[in-house]
């Protein structure tokens, strides 16, 4: 030995033997040069020397330096920099020193924006077994789980942490718990032969053994066939650092700022052309280009659109709803599909008993979870069967190997989830009883069945048997009626029985008496001797707000998929009980993923509802395949299965009690509470903030709009420049921006949960918005400059007509911050004063204004003569037109609706 003889990284390649799971132990065994009692420990040093550490490898972000020069990248932000420098030349003294601290504003904003942390990697090295016990030269060794090399024997025991992908060598009644990688919500019961579908999923290679999933009972030894980066979890490790998303906000603020700039370019160069063919000399000319490059810019869009999403982020972390990533907050409302993972986010992932079957009759069981408060109750009249009831409770709890203990308030099972469930089922039906176990016959793949021997208290021995019912009926000859009397089997009942509960997806479980002398063999005993007790029917159930969060989901347009490691029978009932399967919904295996992502089944996939037996890669390609039909996707998980698929989507959704530090770390939004509905309230909150920012856009883009049309047309009908470069300065900067940032405290309109999400292709401001917008600018734009002309005409002094221009404007904001609140509802259903802090920003722009209008150095600086009450009061009423005539349109429109 002494040289490197391990695989490559995934399946042996063409010539080898088959895949790890379909392969004969002694060609494994020979193929990667190791022996039953374990590599030279001189050999593992070597590959481990060779091979590397038995980690992962975690991934490396941009610098900050990168991140801060991504913001000028913007359009918007070329064009202030172009007019910085150009003011700066002509010798303006304010503008180029308050254009940069708007550039500088930006820049930091567009840094925290992408300075989002992903730390799902480092999350999958902490997640790695510290310690692993190998095989080598024939000697068990602890040793660190970096250590662990391809061709170790691993030694495994219940409690034990995986440390790396092996194939099963020797097995004693081994349970692997694999729902964190596989979705699998029961652990699975492993074996050694060799498995003949060469293309089986995770979840079906049951004679492997993954990194970082559980043993829950039994113990084995497996020979290591995949390290690190190898492994099926690094597999799912490079899915991860191979994504790069952004937010569908991030789409829509880079295509309005592709759009505005090329606007903004063209009307500036249009009215710089017409003010040269006026004659207008240079300085003036430059100056009207800096004028209307800054009004055209809306300056307070970044921060209006950082304070909106904090202020979401701080709400819904209120809502138990942590959201990493500002964009995600938008996100959230524009999801179109929401695809779920079951176990741990649909359901409880506590297998819990539903339905029992005993004395000829169907009970259902109340109560969910591992707590133990509930009762069985009959499904017809005929009054309780004590006797059989208590029969059937004792062989729940005693033909058990299972602990339940409560801690911190929370009950817990210790070993396996289905015998949990008829610990918790046993204690509902007031068993409390505890007889001595004398003897037992552990469960076994072959057997199909369990039995345990236990001495009563008057001392005779009594047994009890649990497994599948085929096996049982085979070994019972009689069972218990309502009177607690034996009678004769009837198979065909209990057959009946038996699919009754399978059709409802419930795994089955019978459980039978037998009575015994002291000198009988426990083996004998179980064989004819066997009178069938009952059935019990189990499910891991439904969490109580998940029916309401789907149903929720689907009322506002979001289409609902689930995705599960369950058989599809099993995950079809479960779907159809929380409403999630529809008539005309498509189901499907994971298998034939790629089948159905053909361009001939797209239909199919816009149908899709349950995905059954899923992998992380189908996960992943489910996602995928929804974002490239436009869909803005959500995806929810706990497991570190989940962790691609969360990456991946436009945003992903984390269980943060009892999902995987995993699945938290590569989720952009973390549930605190585990609770679905508190998605459903993030969405309502995404979609608040959707609703507001388009407000917000459009009410910056109008008064923006509105500027420019007064400056164009002041220069096309040969008037003296309405306004100057520093009013239109102050105007964007302390009037817009005192209001525009008060739209983040707006109520939320009331059907923003009852309506479609908007379309994913929809713009920032769409047709309808755009030209509302317009109507608005020309409004504004043509009041501006009839009060404008009137002033110039009604006498000769030029700064007073250039004054009230400058109020008009400003009042015209005013009055569009107010009726833009809503697009539907008028003032007075809202209530005039209900946003109290616009209210509050109205009364400080206002007396701002003022004191630029009547204080002597600020009438300097901004070329401001005072007016007189009457000029004041024209500017206002003509600036009210605006705010009076939008809000009787909305009336008028209501009432049609009506």
């Amino acid at each position: 030995m002494g040289k490197d003889v391990g695989p490559p990284p995934g399946p042996p390649s063409t010539g080898s033997p088959a895949p790890w799971h379909a392969s004969p132990l002694e060609d494994l065994l020979a193929w990667l040069a190791s022996r039953p009692e374990g590599l030279h420990p001189d050999e593992a040093r070597t590959r481990l020397q060779t091979r590397g550490p038995n980690v992962l490898v975690e991934r490396t972000y941009a610098p900050a330096w990168r991140l801060a020069l991504k913001s000028f990248r913007n359009p918007l932000v070329h064009v202030l920099m172009v007019a910085a420098i150009l003011s700066w030349f002509v010798g303006e003294r304010f503008d180029p020193y308050v254009i940069t601290g708007v550039l500088l504003l930006n820049a930091g904003i567009g840094f925290l924006l992408e300075r989002r942390a992903e730390h799902a990697l480092a999350a999958l090295g902490r997640l790695m077994a510290p310690r692993a016990r190998v095989l080598r030269g024939g000697h068990v060794q602890d040793i660190p789980a970096s250590q662990v090399v391809v061709g170790d024997i691993l030694v495994l025991q219940a409690g034990d942490r995986v440390a790396a992908d092996a194939r099963l060598v020797q097995v004693a009644d081994l349970f692997i718990d694999e729902s964190a990688l596989t979705g699998e919500s029961l652990p699975v019961l492993k074996h050694m032969e060799p498995l003949p579908d060469r293309d089986l999923p995770i979840a079906e290679r049951t004679n492997m053994v993954h990194m970082n999933t559980v043993v829950t009972g039994g113990r084995a030894r497996a020979l290591v066939v995949a390290t690190g980066m190898a492994s099926e979890m690094g597999a799912i490790a490079r899915d991860v650092a191979g994504i790069e998303t952004t937010s569908p906000l991030e789409h829509k603020l880079a295509d309005f700022s592709r759009r505005l700039g090329l606007t903004i370019g063209c009307v500036v160069a249009a009215v710089l052309v017409l003010g040269t063919w006026k004659g207008l000399d240079l300085q003036t000319v430059v100056a009207l280009g800096i004028s209307l490059a800054v009004s055209a810019i809306p300056e307070g869009l970044p921060v209006i659109v950082s304070m909106l999403l904090a202020i979401g982020v701080w709400r819904m972390a209120g809502r138990h709803a942590l959201v990493r990533g500002l964009p995600a907050v938008e996100a959230l409302g524009s999801v179109t599909v929401l695809c779920i993972d079951k176990t741990g986010t649909l359901t409880r992932n506590q297998m819990t008993v539903r339905r029992v079957h005993l004395a000829g009759r169907d009970w259902t069981v109340t109560g969910e979870g591992y707590r133990p408060r509930g009762r069985l109750v009959p499904d017809d009249s005929a009054g309780d069967a004590p006797f059989a009831l208590h029969l059937f409770a004792l062989g729940s709890s005693l033909c058990n190997d299972a602990l339940l203990e409560e801690v911190d308030g929370t009950w817990q099972v210790v070993g396996d989830p289905t015998e949990g469930a008829l610990h918790v089922l046993a204690q509902k039906a007031g068993c409390r009883e505890v007889w001595p176990r004398v003897d037992e016959i552990p469960f076994s793949s072959e057997r199909k069945w369990m039995a345990t021997l236990h001495e009563r208290p008057d001392g005779r021995r009594q047994g009890f048997i649990k497994g599948a019912l085929e096996v049982l009926l085979e070994l019972a000859r009689d069972e218990v009626d309502e009177a607690g009397q034996v009678r004769p089997l009837d198979r065909e009942r209990w057959s009946r029985a038996f699919d009754a509960m399978a059709s409802r997806a419930l795994r089955v479980l019978a459980i039978g008496t037998f009575t015994a002398e002291p000198h009988e063999g426990l083996e004998s005993l179980c064989h004819d001797r066997v009178t069938l007790v009952g059935l019990a029917g189990m499910q891991d159930p439904p969490r109580n707000d998940a029916i309401e969060a789907v149903r929720a989901c689907q009322q506002a347009g979001i289409r609902v998929v689930m995705l599960t490691g369950d058989h599809l029978v099993t995950a079809a009932a479960i779907a159809r009980e929380l409403g999630i399967l529809t008539a005309g919904g498509q189901t499907l295996e994971g298998r034939f993923i790629a089948s159905l992502l053909a361009p001939a089944y797209d239909g199919r996939l816009a149908r899709l509802q349950v995905v059954a037996r899923v992998s992380p890669a189908h996960k992943l390609q489910i996602v995928r395949a929804l974002q490239a039909r436009g869909e803005i996707v959500g995806m929810t998980g706990d497991g570190v299965n989940d962790a691609p698929a969360l990456a991946q989507a436009d945003i992903g959704v984390a269980m943060g009690r009892d999902g995987t530090e995993v699945a938290r770390e590569a989720a952009r939004v973390v549930l605190t509470d585990d609770r679905l509905i508190t998605l459903v309230r993030a969405v309502r909150e995404g979609r608040a903030i959707r609703d507001t920012l388009g407000k917000a856009v459009l009410y910056l883009v109008s008064t923006s709009a509105g500027e420019i049309g007064v400056i164009a047309a002041g220069v096309a009908l040969g008037l003296p420049l309405p306004l100057h470069p520093v009013q239109i300065l102050w105007i964007n900067l302390v009037t817009d921006g005192l209001l525009d940032q008060t739209f983040a405290f707006e109520t939320p309109e009331p059907d923003l949960m009852v309506c479609s999400p908007r379309p994913p292709d929809q713009p920032l401001l769409d047709r309808g918005m755009a030209v509302r917008g317009l109507l608005f600018a020309a409004w504004m734009a043509g009041g501006t400059l009839v009060l404008y002309g009137w002033a110039l005409r009604s006498g000769p002094d030029t700064g007073r007509a250039q004054t009230m221009a400058f109020v008009t404007i400003v009042a015209f904001q005013w009055a569009s911050a107010f009726t833009l609140r809503s697009f539907d509802r008028s003032l007075l259903e809202q209530g005039p004063f209900s946003n109290r802090w616009m209210v509050l920003g109205l009364a400080i722009s206002i007396t701002l204004q003022l004191v630029v209008l009547y204080w002597p150095p600020l009438q300097t600086v901004f070329r401001t003569v005072p007016l007189s009450g009457p000029d004041l009061m024209l500017c206002l009423a003509v600036a009210s037109t605006l705010l009076l005539g939008h809000e009787g349109w909305k009336i008028g429109l209501q009432r049609l609706r009506k």
